[in-house]
């Protein structure tokens, strides 16, 4: 067994995609703080807490926003 076939591939929906195009403009870092995000979920862990009572597996995951003087949101 090869270390890739524990990998996850990792697609963005289109709704995703354009918010993140949103957000880009006023948090010009959000692609460098999603990154661990994504590379954790390519890895196949599951980062955060998970929702219960969606009938979907459902996490909820904060990510550091380096744009932001506060802490994680």
């Amino acid at each position: 067994m090869t270390e890739d076939a524990s990998q996850v591939q990792v697609l963005f929906g289109d709704e995703f995609k354009r918010r993140l195009k949103i957000f880009k403009k006023r948090y010009r870092q959000i692609r460098v703080d999603l990154q661990p995000l994504i590379e954790q979920l390519q890895a196949g862990k599951t980062p955060g807490d998970r929702v219960v009572g969606t009938g979907y597996t459902v996490f909820k995951v904060r990510v550091k926003n380096s744009d932001s003087r506060r802490g994680k949101s």
